[in-house]
């Protein structure tokens, strides 16, 4: 009797040391099959998807010009998910990283900062004023970093940086096609010039000045307001007393033009205005339309019918429910994104071969127009005149 029990005592122990190793086995395999499947979602595995590719994106998203850069950044998306659509860059999907750069130098510094050392773009679009552009070029060209603005437009960004590129042709150029067309064109002798203390701004205001008095005429004033002035009046009044014949305005943003042309309004300046392309913004002449009207604003030429641009302007205005407010700033900015798409696709996120590819573009079939970089990385761009009539900017000339 005690032998039988003992052999019985003796399967048991067997049979439950069987269970416990197949219990334990089984935790085992799962085990290892979980952690396989959570590499999978982590993207360990060798047979996952890749790592998006970031690209920095620095716009003043708040403040009076995010007029500019929230249009902007709508037209980057477009062009990002595009690329995304058609299988991304050799099958790694693209990602924007945005920072609100506020379109002044010091939070343009900021922002480089943390898209470089938090984020580790090696590409940043932007920005979109000139102040943002210059703050943040110090420290992408010391970190090799690609900044590429689609509207940055003061000439002293010629010089900033080799990793510096822009789908905008230099003030340089603007002011001077400004100053002849008064001169010549309109055959206006004595010009006042209000400016805001902006780098965009100030480089057009020189270069106006520079060119009007080359071709014979004279700037009788030439008088600055902040970009925290609400009160313009005094430098109205000065302006008005050297009894000028026309009115050069460089408003850093839309907000900034709509006060000061009231103000010249109300003291009965009705001189014939010249501006930039600020005054041509598109919403902005539907949300002004007396303030506007006959005004002249010299932009870089856009062939809104050119059927990569017509079908650009339907997505946006599908994306945003508005019309395009800047031609130029959205078609820049969707060419910008592909060029760097390209180059990434062929080199990989090496800065030195992104740069080479771009300074290398020459006569790239843009939504934009035909697009060419100098040798400073600058856009080379034809521009257009137009004058607003009964709510609409029609062109009057080009250069």
């Amino acid at each position: 009797m005690n032998s039988n029990k003992n052999i019985f005592f003796k399967y048991q122990f067997i049979i439950l040391l069987a269970m416990f190793a197949i219990f334990m086995l089984g935790c085992t395999l799962v085990s290892q099959t979980g952690t396989q499947d959570q590499q999978g979602r982590n993207g360990n595995s060798q047979a996952t998807a890749k790592e998006n590719i970031k690209l920095g994106l620095m716009m003043p998203l708040s403040g009076d010009a995010a007029a500019y850069g929230l249009p902007i950044q709508a037209a980057a998306q477009i062009a990002v998910d595009e690329i995304n659509a058609k299988g991304g860059i050799n099958g790694q999907m693209l990602e924007l990283v945005a920072e609100d750069s506020k379109c002044n130098p010091k939070d343009g510094a900021t922002a480089a900062q943390k898209l470089v050392n938090v984020d580790q773009v090696k590409v940043i679009i932007g920005g979109a004023c000139s102040g943002e552009t210059l703050g943040a070029a110090p420290i992408t060209e010391a970190a090799k970093v690609i900044l590429f603005s689609p509207s940055a437009t003061s000439p002293d960004v010629t010089n900033a940086g080799d990793y510096v590129f822009r789908v905008a042709p230099s003030d340089a150029l603007a002011g001077k096609v400004a100053a002849n067309y008064a001169f010549d064109t309109l055959a206006k002798k004595k010009a006042v010039v209000f400016s805001e203390t902006t780098d965009y701004a100030q480089g057009l205001r020189m270069v106006f000045g520079e060119n009007f008095k080359t071709a014979g005429g004279e700037v009788v004033a030439d008088e600055t307001f902040t970009s925290e002035d609400t009160d313009m009046r005094t430098q109205i009044l000065k302006a008005k007393s050297g009894n000028p014949d026309m009115i050069y305005i460089v408003a850093q943003t839309p907000a900034k033009a709509a006060l000061l042309l009231k103000q010249l309004k109300e003291a009965g300046m009705e001189q014939q205005i010249v501006a930039s392309e600020v005054l041509l913004g598109r919403d902005f002449i539907v949300e002004n339309p007396e303030l506007v009207e006959g005004q002249i604003g010299v932009e870089p030429r856009v062939d809104a019918t050119a059927p990569k641009t017509a079908a650009l302007f339907a997505k946006y205005q599908e994306k945003t429910g508005e019309a395009v407010p800047w031609p130029q700033f959205i078609t820049g900015v969707y060419d910008a994104i592909y060029l760097v798409s390209d180059a990434i696709g062929q080199y990989g996120l090496d800065s030195d071969k992104i740069r080479d590819y771009l300074y290398d573009v020459k006569d790239y079939d843009g939504a934009i127009g035909s697009l060419t970089f100098d040798e400073n990385g600058d856009a080379l761009l034809p521009y257009s005149v137009k004058q607003i009539k009964n709510g609409q900017a029609e062109e009057i000339g080009t250069a």
